[in-house]
């Protein structure tokens, strides 16, 4: 699918249908969400270049994601997607300034793009050419990923709290600790996902500052300079965020630990406390001839008083030294 926008009179105006080359040549913006082979030709046709597979996108070399080709400047990076569902997701998207044109490509639908579109049809973004549009949407894929990890941030802290409630409330039973560990399994993996993101736009950020024909305006690379700081600033507040989560995880694990030494410890105790009952019936049990406790009239009630004594005198040691 093509979405197409072109500058008329100061509005941005969307091409409906198939555009012409014509009117492609005119947009300072097209959108490639999951094209057509028709679709791809005619973009490719249009501005004499030539898009990457979905394939070539993956690679991870960075000779791959950034380059200059045929007058246009190739950026892919891996955007964060799906952060709200249960198993987040990473998409490739790339990016092509040629001329005073963005072309984007790409294969799913996220959310800064879903919202840039919004804001371009309602005209809340004035879409100027190709470099402020592509500015402007890098923009809006680091906010995303900046309430993404503040709402990570906020469930790693809930995690936290509720660990530190539990210590004086209760044990965590079983089905707490597993919800526990999947909050935090989840954290961790939309904080790496999202590092991963911000190590790529910081790579294009950087990229697109070395192609001086493209950010030639002054308030351009102002912009640029900012979005430079914002990335890195979520890539500390991601390391801090990991650190953290870590931390969290190993507390958690030190609670689940400390619960299985304490049921151990009950059945050592346990064992220690009835292993000399067990002596004392071992002993009469033995049956010999020769046993004078066998022709006691009070044998029997006797070995039951030793057997009793055997368990009292260990557990009150026991609980005399706080070992229970």
């Amino acid at each position: 699918m093509i979405r197409a926008y072109r500058i008329v009179e100061g509005r941005n105006e969307p091409l409906d249908g198939v555009p012409s080359a014509e009117a492609l040549r005119q947009s300072c913006w097209i959108d490639l969400n999951t094209p057509s082979t028709a679709d791809r030709q005619l973009v490719e046709q249009t501005f004499g270049i030539e898009l990457p597979t979905r394939e070539e996108m993956r690679e991870i070399e960075l000779s791959s994601r950034l380059y200059r080709e045929a007058g246009g400047a190739f950026m892919t990076a891996t955007v964060l997607c799906r952060a709200d569902a249960p198993v987040p997701e990473t998409m490739d998207i790339t990016f092509v300034l040629t001329g005073d044109t963005l072309i984007t490509l790409r294969f799913d639908d996220p959310k800064p793009f879903y919202g840039f579109h919004n804001q371009v049809t309602k005209q809340s973004v004035k879409l100027e050419n190709g470099v402020s549009t592509f500015i402007s949407l890098l923009d809006a894929i680091l906010d995303r990923i900046a309430d993404v990890l503040e709402g990570a941030g906020r469930d790693v802290t809930a995690v936290a709290r509720e660990l530190l409630i539990e210590e004086h409330q209760g044990h965590l039973n079983s089905d707490e600790q597993h919800r526990l560990l999947k909050r935090i399994a989840r954290a961790h993996d939309l904080t790496a996902k999202a590092r991963e993101s911000l190590v790529t736009l910081t790579r294009i950020i950087a990229f697109t500052g070395t192609v001086r024909e493209l950010i030639n305006d002054k308030a351009l690379r102002a912009r640029l300079k900012t979005l430079s700081q914002d990335a890195q600033s979520l890539a500390d507040y991601t390391a801090f965020l990991s650190s953290n989560i870590a931390f969290q995880l190993d507390a958690l694990l030190g609670v689940v630990g400390i619960e299985q030494n304490n049921i151990v410890k009950i059945f050592s105790v346990a064992a220690v406390v009835f292993l000399p009952p067990t002596l004392v019936a071992s002993i009469y049990g033995m049956n010999f001839h020769f046993m004078p406790e066998l022709d006691w009239p009070y044998g029997y009630p006797l070995a039951i008083a030793l057997m009793v004594i055997s368990v009292i005198v260990p557990f009150l040691y026991f609980k005399r030294r706080g070992w229970l």
